[in-house]
């Protein structure tokens, strides 16, 4: 079955989509060969949204060959949705089954769902990462061509789920719920930056861009003081504002270095992050402007 949209758009009219029940037979009928006792093809109604999100592009399985059968063997059709979700993977390196959940709207069970279809059509691989964590998704470098990803594919072996999947969080609430602005992801930035034969500068998490551009990091493990002051101070100069998220362990160490920044624009957050705590953030009056 299709997922919905991640919006609620309004249904378009009815397509009609051909099951992969009895594919031999199936593919025989649609080829215009083959009796008309074969086996009867099986049809489904599928709505779409108001922007056909049905069938850009169709990948097939039939070619694998003596391989075991897939459990979703046949015909893989990718959706403007599907694009839509894939490339804020993309973006994020990784997302978690919770994460997924939260993006269709819909229960953990549907995204894990649409996560075995991404899987079964080797788009997206996935895996547990982390001990305390739900399982992540990441794309295959087939996924990342399907897409038109400018960024390669990423290496689930760098330890950084946790980290990932804290700056994904982060983005959810401000973006999604709150709508502060467009997020720009860390890779984004880093094209954008100097080559790495030169010397780059600090790259924040990400960028909420509204009627202010306001770095975020998010801080779960203590660098050194030196090292942390450099980018305080760093990110000061170079951003209009800059949003720390950090667990409560640091945030009187965290705040005290802030607090020495040459420029009063960096404010320090709880992590995980609190909607109600950043609703009563000055800025945000002005980022939603």
């Amino acid at each position: 079955m299709l997922p919905l949209p991640l919006n609620d758009r309004t249904f378009g009219e009815p397509v009609w989509v051909v099951t992969n029940h009895g594919s031999e037979a199936v593919n025989k009928r649609l080829s215009g060969s083959g009796s008309g006792s074969g086996s009867r093809v099986n049809l489904q109604v599928v709505r779409t949204g108001r922007r056909a999100a049905l069938a850009t592009e169709t990948f097939s399985n039939q070619d694998e060959g003596a391989r075991r059968a897939r459990r979703d063997r046949g015909s893989f059709r990718v959706s403007e949705r599907d694009l839509e979700l894939l490339g804020l993977i993309a973006e994020q390196y990784a997302v978690t089954l919770d994460q997924l959940a939260l993006l269709i709207r819909r229960t953990y069970r549907t995204a894990r769902g649409l996560r075995d279809r991404w899987c079964n059509a080797g788009w997206t691989q996935s895996a547990k990462l982390a001990v305390d964590l739900p399982p992540f998704v990441w794309l295959t470098s087939r996924g990342s061509r399907l897409i038109g990803s400018p960024f390669r594919t990423w290496d689930s072996g760098t330890g950084l789920a946790t980290h990932i999947e804290a700056v994904t969080n982060v983005r959810l609430l401000l973006e999604r719920e709150l709508e502060l602005g467009r997020w720009e992801c860390e890779r984004a930035l880093a094209q954008r930056s100097r080559s790495r034969s030169e010397v780059r500068p600090h790259l924040p998490d990400g960028l909420l861009t509204g009627s202010k551009q306001i770095a975020i990091e998010v801080e779960l493990t203590l660098k050194s003081r030196a090292r942390l002051q450099a980018i305080v101070t760093a990110l000061s100069q170079t951003y209009q504002h800059t949003w720390y998220f950090t667990p409560p362990r640091l945030l009187a160490t965290l705040s005290e270095l802030t607090a020495a920044a040459p420029y009063r624009t960096v404010t320090v957050h709880r992590y995980p992050p609190l909607a109600a705590e950043l609703a009563h953030e000055p800025i945000q009056k002005e980022v939603r402007a």
